[in-house]
């Protein structure tokens, strides 16, 4: 697959990139006593720790990456060959998805052991949330990009969507402690129902609603790459 050839050149440059492999490998680890704190069971540990490898090692890192391939005009290059818009896409996404699924997995297996958590009953639900997820994030940062003129500037265009999810999501704190009119609005943030659809993996709970957002949110960031990505440099 030719969209896996760019993802292995990109693989090259993930791993020499130091600020791309703290935002991956190190800043959830360093996150997790936080979590663990708010609560030691061990299913929300791991809804959380697979939050934050959705929105640094996914999101933030690839809107980077996007922004930085634009303007080195490595996009423009690989799309004037046979590669398609889709190829280069996910190519140049490729390493960020695999670091991230990695650590959700090992992330999963230590706080298991270390917690001693059962395993899912609806492990399905798992599944769905985390791919939902990467494709949501994946179209996000690509979205993200487009606004973004430098690199350095990534840490202020990506600002809203880290912000909003982080704290509006369920991921540091539950939302039923927050009244009912806003918990209602913040169930519609893209996180939020791949959060849900994690811990419908372990207890019962709606996973048709957080189905039809996560849909939603999939529909609207590929209109948005479509509609507002940027190939060439910005001046």
């Amino acid at each position: 697959m030719r969209a896996v050839a760019v993802g292995q050149a990109e693989l090259k440059l993930f791993w020499r990139n130091r600020t791309a492999l703290f935002n991956s490998l190190l800043l959830p680890l360093l996150l997790a006593p936080v979590l663990y704190s708010v609560d030691a069971d061990g299913v929300p540990l791991v809804v959380g720790l697979v939050g934050f490898a959705l929105l640094m090692a996914v999101y933030y890192n690839l809107v980077t990456t996007f922004v930085a391939r634009r303007e080195e005009l490595v996009l423009k290059r690989l799309r004037v060959g046979e590669l398609t818009d889709p190829e280069i896409l996910a190519g140049a996404a490729l390493p960020s998805v695999v670091v991230a699924l990695g650590q959700m997995v090992l992330y999963t297996v230590v706080v298991g052991v270390i917690t001693g958590v059962a395993l899912p009953a609806r492990p399905w639900f798992l599944l769905l949330g985390v791919l939902g997820g990467v494709a949501v994030f994946v179209l996000l940062a690509a979205a993200s990009s487009a606004f973004t003129r430098t690199v350095e500037m990534a840490q202020v265009t990506s600002l809203p969507v880290l912000m909003a999810c982080l704290f509006g999501s369920g991921l540091m704190f539950p939302l039923s402690v927050l009244p009912d009119p806003i918990a209602s609005v913040l169930k519609y943030l893209p996180l939020t129902p791949v959060l849900e659809l994690l811990r419908a993996g372990w207890a019962d709970g709606p996973v048709l609603q957080p189905l039809i957002v996560l849909a939603v949110w999939i529909v609207l960031g590929t209109y948005a790459v479509q509609r507002w990505f940027r190939w060439d440099p910005r001046r």
